[in-house]
Formats: structure tokens, C-alpha cells, sequence
């Protein structure tokens, strides 16, 4: 789990929240906007890595907020 869930606006299914690595890389492999870029790249390995234990979850959060800037996804102000 996250230290704080990532809050973001999905185009059909409206405000989500995602609290995991694997919440993320179901995110990102399901329904991902910009599946070619760099940074979406990126954050699945890095959540491949923190679910595996070889990376931090913060590591893999920041990544996943990264994704998302990449694919212009608007991201709800962190609150914690």
C-alpha cells in the first residue's frame, strides 16, 4: 500500500483513486490513454519492481504520477 492513494479523473468511470503498485499496473494495463510513452513505460516496471520487493512503493507511486502527467490525465490535488 501507498503512504497516500493517488486521486485522478478517468474519462468514463470519473474520479478514481488508486492505492497500490498492483492497483496501478491494473490502471495502467487495462485502460492506459498513452500506452507508448516513456514514462507509462517506466511505471510498469517500476510497479512490477515494488510488487516483486525490489523497489519502494513511493518509488512506484511517484512513477504512476508520472503516467499520468505523460497522458495529460488530470490528477486531484494531494491532500496528505
Amino acid at each position: 500500500m501507498w503512504s497516500r492513494p493517488v486521486a485522478f479523473v478517468h474519462e468514463k468511470r470519473g474520479l478514481q483513486q488508486v492505492r497500490s503498485s498492483l492497483e496501478a499496473l491494473r490502471v495502467l494495463d487495462n485502460w492506459w490513454v498513452k500506452v507508448d510513452g516513456e514514462a507509462y513505460r517506466a511505471a510498469i516496471d517500476i510497479c512490477i519492481e515494488a510488487v516483486q520487493g525490489q523497489r519502494s512503493q513511493e518509488d512506484a507511486r511517484a512513477a504512476f504520477i508520472t503516467a499520468l502527467v505523460e497522458g495529460q490525465i488530470d490528477i486531484e490535488p494531494d491532500r496528505g
